[in-house]
């Protein structure tokens, strides 16, 4: 499944489709809805501050503190050494419908896939290398609702940073005890716009969500569902609020800013919480978005490999949601 998904995201490039305003190719009518095969305008959001969301992002980060780097000087009189996390991501919408009276509102199909890669910024060495699968249904009732059932597919692999050397971290421990080779989880996902009421698109500013994850054992489409190690740990949550406000002149582009809170049972729900704000690059308003920003991350390691260790970073980020 790995290598179709890859394939896929490969040929998205070339598929010369077009937005819902300029009668896209592949796009058929059947009766009073409108089917398109491929679609880049999601029923459903990418998440700002989601560190693991699908997306383009490259993140420079600081550590502010970390308990997984084992060449770092801090307890010998120095201080961490910051990473790069390079995270290219895509998401395609397959077998959208829509209705012809608003095509805003709908269903959809959608494929995602993201693949994050953690290095030590001083010298490029790999930390975690993760591949991210994504599989959803999304719904969009209203133009104020939004509803998602996805299933996330996390394969995690080790960087050769520890294949060999000294640990000489604030903690000590053997790597092969965290790894996590595979993580399966399914989500049911709501996200609104509580200020769409007032009826302004200028001020229709704001969007809440949250997810409810589960792990489900058993085998599906994409494999033999797996939750290493701790088979008994089924839930994890996830939530935020985020504001994007864009000048009337479209031209000046606009601002964000973003909070994501998440927890996860199989680190006895100890809250990661993601802040996130920037700059937008002028667009279409609410389309896919362009920005550079700042990042603060308090929470689990965001490398799956070392899910069960904190880190601390504030980080300045360029990122492309699509």
């Amino acid at each position: 499944m790995k290598k179709v998904y890859i394939l896929l995201i490969a040929l998205l490039p070339f598929i010369p489709v077009h937005s819902q305003k300029t009668s896209p190719r592949f796009s058929y009518s059947i009766g009073s809805w409108d089917a398109q095969i491929v679609s880049f305008d999601h029923l459903y959001p990418t998440y700002l501050a989601d560190p693991l969301g699908i997306r383009l992002e490259v993140s420079i980060q600081h550590m502010l503190y970390s308990d997984m780097d084992f060449e770092d000087q801090i307890n010998k009189g120095g201080g961490y050494l910051g990473n790069y996390m390079i995270n290219p991501g895509v998401r395609a919408s397959f077998l959208k419908f829509s209705p012809k009276s608003n095509p805003k509102l709908g269903i959809s199909f959608d494929l995602g896939v993201t693949i994050p890669v953690i290095m030590r910024a001083s010298n490029n060495d790999l930390i975690d290398v993760d591949g991210i699968y994504y599989f959803a249904i999304a719904a969009k009732p209203t133009e104020w609702l939004s509803l998602r059932f996805s299933k996330h597919h996390i394969s995690t692999h080790i960087g050769d940073e520890f294949s060999y050397g000294d640990v000489s971290s604030p903690i000590d421990f053997d790597p092969n005890i965290t790894q996590l080779p595979v993580r399966d989880d399914f989500f049911v996902s709501a996200a609104a716009r509580p200020l769409w009421f007032l009826h302004n698109p200028q001020w229709d500013i704001l969007q809440v969500y949250g997810d409810f994850g589960f792990f489900l054992p058993g085998g599906d489409f994409m494999g033999t569902r797996k939750n290493k190690p701790y088979y008994e740990a089924y839930f994890n949550f996830q939530g935020g609020a985020e504001l994007e406000y864009y000048f009337k002149n479209r031209f000046f582009g606009g601002f964000y800013s973003a909070v994501n809170v998440s927890a996860y049972q199989m680190n006895a729900y100890a809250p990661n919480i993601s802040v996130t704000g920037g700059y937008i690059f002028p667009q279409e308003r609410n389309s896919r978005r362009l920005r550079i920003g700042f990042n603060y991350y308090n929470g689990r390691s965001l490398s799956n490999q070392f899910y069960n260790r904190k880190e601390k970073f504030i980080a300045f980020i360029v990122g492309f949601d699509i």
